[in-house]
């Protein structure tokens, strides 16, 4: 029984370690994917005011 609560604490800790890096990663890319939304939208703002000249 011990060894197999052992295993249980040690399957939790690393699954609450994956979440964390997972949970890291979904902010980086968060953060990437907003930068990029940032250019696409000056683009746009570019395209129109060129297409009214």
């Amino acid at each position: 029984m011990v060894a197999s609560s052992e295993e249980a604490d040690r399957r939790e800790a690393a699954t609450r370690e994956q979440m964390g890096e997972l949970r890291a990663h979904v902010a980086e890319l968060t953060g990437r994917l907003e930068d990029q939304e940032a250019v696409l939208s000056r683009l746009e703002i570019t395209r129109e005011t060129m297409a009214h000249r």
